[in-house]
């Protein structure tokens, strides 16, 4: 039953009545992956932010839906984990990613430092070749 319910909570294709469901599993790594299920609806996604594990309330950043309020919210989250999490994504916004550089854990706001870092290298790249190809 475990396993299966993983697979339907990580299945895009699967019914949003049957996610809705698997949303109040009692284990964390279920509710983890319809956090990032694309079929979710936004309101349920939301609903993720309140979750109790931190892992699901992390989760809520993977969601293709997410919202630039639901991050910023995560940005503040009260768990190291969910807020290092975020600082290790290049795909977050980089107004988020300078503010979890300034975190009040060491830990966060350097792997936010490292990951602006990362992002400014690649576009410094980028702008390279794209200098050689024109």
């Amino acid at each position: 039953m475990f396993n299966r319910d993983k697979l339907y909570a990580s299945n895009p294709a699967t019914a949003s009545s049957h996610l809705n469901l698997l949303a109040y599993s009692v284990f964390p790594s279920i509710r983890s992956r319809v956090a990032e299920n694309p079929g979710i609806t936004v309101t349920l996604l939301a609903a993720f932010l309140w979750d109790r594990e931190p892992e699901v309330r992390a989760s809520v950043a993977n969601n293709p839906k997410v919202t630039m309020e639901m991050l910023t919210w995560l940005s503040n989250d009260e768990c190291v984990d969910v807020r290092y999490s975020l600082a290790e994504d290049p795909a977050l916004p980089t107004a988020l990613l300078r503010k979890l550089s300034n975190d009040s854990n060491c830990y966060v706001a350097e792997r936010a430092r490292r990951t602006l870092i990362s992002l400014k290298r690649e576009l410094s790249t980028t702008s390279t070749y794209a200098r050689i190809a024109a």
